[in-house]
């Protein structure tokens, strides 16, 4: 073999390898935008800084070195087709109605449906009420937080990207989600849930505190009008007739979080993610960055639906 040729074919090897390790990485798009409620951890100290969302998911790309992010808090000037085909995964910490026309809406599904990722975290299901689809993208929708303690986790799914490593079970403090329609485990694979006889024990407390208030309240009320205090009666009952439960799930179902599949793309959503410290607990990165991977296709992961395990 000559030099000539020797040397050709090394700068082509070598070539190839400068191509792989500069190959482009995946691209995420953050969007912590609102239009509700706006949770401290989106705040950002000045237009041109970082919030704590942001923070944490540019460290965490910055540390694992697996994809890149892009964050930014104006949803209509990002999405778009055109500027969505720059990145693999979309990533939503939102509230409220953000103000996307009709066609950008479909273009946000259409992106998801050809093979990329959607991602949320916490009030990502306190979006787009009034968007049916949407709901049924993301899996859920909020329903009220009955909770804000310290909680134990338990893992369904040990084996997906975004469990692994976790254990079967763990506890964190957060604030904790109900959710209602569209959320269904017959279109979801939910990962993880809250442990359902802890939920049910304060389901049952909930409703015993209500049924006393109810029968203490009775007695007040008679006594009151026995004593010709009528505007006060009236006003007590209805205190009593208003108060209902907050904790709506008769089934004690409360998911943690899923992963599904929309048309050919992925989704993932966690609803952790409301405290501060949340954002710098490496087990729910962890979790946060397996579910990324499993939005952008790095890793593989099983989304099919199958029921809540026996209680």
């Amino acid at each position: 073999m000559s030099f000539r040729f020797t040397a050709a074919l090394a700068c082509l090897l070598m070539a190839g390898t400068v191509f792989a390790q500069d190959a482009k990485k995946p691209r995420l798009l953050v969007i912590t935008e609102s239009k509700g409620f706006v949770h401290s951890v989106v705040k950002r100290p000045a237009p041109e800084t970082f919030c704590t969302v942001e923070k944490a998911l540019t460290k965490l790309a910055q540390d694992m070195g697996d994809f890149e992010v892009v964050c930014s808090q104006d949803s209509r000037k990002e999405i778009t087709a055109e500027n969505l085909a720059k990145y693999d995964a979309v990533f939503f910490y939102t509230t409220g109605d953000l103000p996307l026309s009709e066609t950008q809406k479909a273009d946000l599904l259409s992106f998801v449906r050809s093979g990329k990722g959607f991602s949320g975290s916490h009030c990502a299901t306190d979006t787009f009420y009034q968007w049916p689809d949407y709901g049924n993208l993301i899996g859920a929708y909020f329903d009220g937080h009955p909770w804000h303690t310290k909680v134990k986790v338990l893992v369904e799914d040990a084996s997906s990207p975004a469990t692994k490593g976790l254990g079967t079970s763990f506890e964190i403090t957060d604030e904790l989600y109900q959710f209602r329609t569209p959320y269904d485990r017959s279109k979801l694979r939910v990962l993880m849930r809250i442990d359902p006889s802890w939920a049910k024990e304060r389901r049952l407390d909930e409703l015993a505190q209500i049924a006393k208030a109810k029968t203490d309240g009775a007695a007040k009320i008679a006594k009151l009008r026995e004593d010709g205090k009528k505007d006060e009666a009236d006003k007590l009952q209805k205190q009593i007739d208003s108060r209902k439960p907050g904790i709506h799930r008769q089934d004690d179902d409360h998911a943690l979080a899923w992963v599904r599949e929309y048309g050919k793309g992925r989704v993932f959503y966690t609803a952790l993610g409301h405290r501060e410290e949340v954002w710098a607990n490496p087990l729910f990165m962890k979790h946060v960055h397996g579910g990324l991977r499993y939005a952008m296709g790095l890793d593989k992961g099983d989304a099919s639906p199958r029921p809540a395990p026996a209680k």
